[in-house]
């Protein structure tokens, strides 16, 4: 109960309104304020905050949340770290947490403090190294953005950063935990970059994690990450998501390399991710989802990229994406199309990225001869796993007829293939807007209302006769179980309770007078038990036994007596 409490005082003492504005535009309307989604491309605004009510809810994606999950979602902070941030803005102090040992804690700050000294370090280099600084000018890379990007130098020897580290009091074993530096066949320990340009690597809430190094010559690797560490997990981090995750409202860009990212972002176009050194997995696509729907995949002109492009693709569709496919031309990638396009073109060709069946289309029909029944066979047996993501619409309709007058393969048969492979259930929250509205009576809908302003005990003294027949009563019970307190919900409950709260704030009537609300409520059970009376007067059974009819005829009596109280005290002066 304790931290119950805790939290609720954070969240009572967190101004929403100014949280959320930071990253929204918003304006008033009704009790709440209105703007465009950060969640999700839109031109005319479906979000809004209800700051009496103390939650955010978009119309359009279905997000929805207070000021934790704000936090959680816009930053990637867990919840503790997210309720250590507002009490910390709010001069709450919060008691001892006992989750994470201090040990724990006292050893991230000491790494972050290690690379941040490292960084530093590497930023002197570049200023001394004229072969650095002309490589990034041919690179297309100078000015104010250099120092923005944060590249450097590790320079051309066995040890000078852990030289330069351990003279600042960092212990060998702390370079190593932090991944700056590793051990010779002898066992002396050395750096981990050296002889290569370096790029800062930040996680999602712009912490320095990790390096990148890009050699300047010949040799390999070409591109080496630090290991992985407590910080850093090469396969959860995107390189420059801390930049992008703004930027999405149209898009997450997602591109292969450091250089590729660091480009578009000079350009402008801050949307722009890369996986560093791995495929995109699904923890990558899952810190996407918390900011956008959309991913637009964009690789090198390659046999390489088409490959890549065609597994991310098959990572992306079953959790829900819609994935628009941006290919280049032979030869070339993000970083050299975009420099010699420019910014303002590049973005053109985002734009106008086609949606993914049409590529998909043309690789399982590439190199096959269609006169030959295998090799249709092959087209086919491709499409298959694609082809069940395709939302039934008239279009869709129409490219499965193409498709089926290609392959020679009968529609029906085309239909009832897609149908058995119909793609699995979404592993990630599919927005509400995309599923049926929950239905609610008018009357529920106000007692739900009047619940979550804090009158949930003197809803609860209703008799559930008078609403338990009506829609949405089970969402009412729920919320009465959880003693008028909605972040006991579920979480689809509790989507569907926000979509009304924010309905009602948009149309400034959440504050409906109860005590009419009940009499209209008791009003509507009285004319509803007086129809079920009428019908039990009508039925045969009734007219042949004189003791039912009785009984049936003094409930009508005593239906009517109610309802001409219920019509006086409704015209009674208040």
């Amino acid at each position: 109960m304790r931290d119950r409490e805790i939290v609720e005082r954070v969240r009572d003492a967190t101004d929403l309104l100014a949280l959320v504005g930071q990253a929204v535009k918003l304006r008033k309307q009704g009790s709440a304020f209105v703007g465009l989604c950060p969640f999700h491309a839109e031109r005319s605004p479906s979000f809004q905050v209800v700051p009496n009510r103390g939650f955010y809810h978009c119309f359009g994606c279905g997000k929805h949340g207070d000021a934790f999950a704000w936090l959680m979602e816009r930053e990637g902070m867990t919840f503790p770290e997210a309720l250590e941030q507002l009490a910390r803005a709010a001069g709450i102090d919060l008691p001892q947490r006992r989750e994470r040992p201090a040990a724990e804690l006292d050893l991230e700050t000491r790494l972050r403090s290690a690379l941040e000294a490292a960084q530093a370090f590497y930023e002197r280099q570049l200023e001394r190294h004229e072969g650095a600084r002309t490589y990034l000018r041919q690179r297309g890379y100078e000015g104010p953005f250099v120092a923005e990007a944060g590249f450097g130098v590790a320079p051309d020897g066995w040890d000078p950063l852990v030289t330069h580290l351990r003279g600042l009091n960092f212990s060998a074993e702390l370079l190593e935990q932090a991944g700056l530096a590793s051990r010779s066949e002898r066992g002396t320990q050395i750096d981990f970059l050296r002889n290569r340009l370096t790029i800062p690597i930040h996680d999602g809430r712009g912490r320095l994690v990790a390096f990148g190094g890009r050699i300047m010559g010949d040799g390999q690797p070409k591109y080496l990450n630090t290991r992985d560490t407590v910080l850093f997990h090469k396969g959860e981090t995107l390189f420059g998501f801390h930049r992008a995750k703004g930027a999405m409202k149209d898009g997450a860009l997602v591109v292969e390399g450091y250089f590729d990212v660091l480009q578009l972002h000079q350009h402008g176009i801050h949307q722009a991710v890369a996986p560093l050194g791995t495929a995109l997995t699904e923890d990558h696509l899952r810190a996407l989802g918390r900011f956008t729907r959309r991913v637009i995949l964009c690789f090198d002109g390659d046999a390489a990229g088409r490959r890549a492009m065609e597994k991310s693709l098959r990572l992306a569709l079953p959790l829900g994406f819609e994935v628009r496919l941006l290919e280049l031309p032979q030869g070339e990638d993000p970083d050299t199309w975009c420099l010699k396009l420019g910014g303002e073109a590049f973005q053109d060709l985002l734009r106008a990225a086609p949606d993914w069946t049409a590529f998909m289309i043309d690789r399982a029909m590439e190199g096959k001869d269609l006169r030959r029944i295998s090799d249709r066979m092959g087209a086919f047996k491709d499409l298959l796993d694609f082809l069940p993501y395709l939302p039934r619409t008239t279009e869709s309709r129409d490219l499965f007829a193409s498709l089926a007058h290609q392959l020679q393969v009968p529609l029906q048969e085309l239909d009832r293939a897609v149908r058995s492979r119909q793609a699995p259930a979404r592993e990630t929250e599919v927005p509400a807007s995309s599923a049926p509205s929950l239905e609610v009576d008018d009357l529920v809908r106000s007692l739900l209302l009047l619940s979550t302003a804090g009158l949930w005990g003197r809803v609860q003294e209703v008799p559930p006769a008078w609403w338990e027949g009506l829609a949405g009563a089970p969402l009412l019970q729920a919320l009465l179980d959880a003693e008028g307190e909605p972040s006991q919900l579920p979480e689809e409950a509790l989507a569907a309770l926000r979509r009304l709260e924010a309905q009602a704030s948009r149309q400034d009537e959440a504050g409906r007078d109860a005590e009419a609300l009940f009499a209209k409520l008791e009003g509507r059970y009285v004319d509803r038990e007086m129809q079920a009376n009428n019908r039990l007067l009508l039925d045969p059974a009734t007219q042949v036994d004189p003791a039912l009819q009785a009984r049936v005829m003094a409930r009508q009596d005593e239906l009517l007596r109610r309802q001409k109280d219920l019509s006086r005290r409704r015209r009674a002066p208040r």
